[in-house]
């Protein structure tokens, strides 16, 4: 999987020894989607008991899946009243997603 980004200022050179994760260019990419979606969930004011190594089994054979079209595949929560953990997440079709959060959504606001 390619990546467009982080380019070092030192002329296009890319250091992986000074990676987090290793020289693994697939878990560099991972770990920006999970920084990412862990800041949205502050901003969102839910809670995050997801680890990068959760996110990464999460993610590792489903990498290509992850998208932005309503066919692509995103991480969602099975009860949005429980917060992001490993037993509370599902992979699913975005369009989906989006319909059964907004169903979850306006069902916990009734109460």
């Amino acid at each position: 999987m390619t990546f467009r980004g982080y380019v070092s200022g030192q002329k296009g050179k890319k250091f992986p020894d000074r990676w987090k994760w290793g020289p693994s260019n697939d878990k560099r990419i991972v770990n920006r989607w999970y920084l990412m979606a862990k800041a949205q969930a502050r901003f969102r004011k839910e809670e995050w008991a997801l680890t990068f190594a959760d996110y990464w089994n999460f993610w590792a054979d489903n990498m290509e899946k992850r998208g932005r079209t309503e066919n692509s595949y995103v991480m969602a929560r099975i009860d949005c009243s429980k917060p992001w953990h490993k037993k509370n997440i599902i992979l699913k079709k975005r369009r989906d997603a989006i319909v059964d959060g907004k169903a979850q959504r306006e069902a916990m606001e009734k109460k």
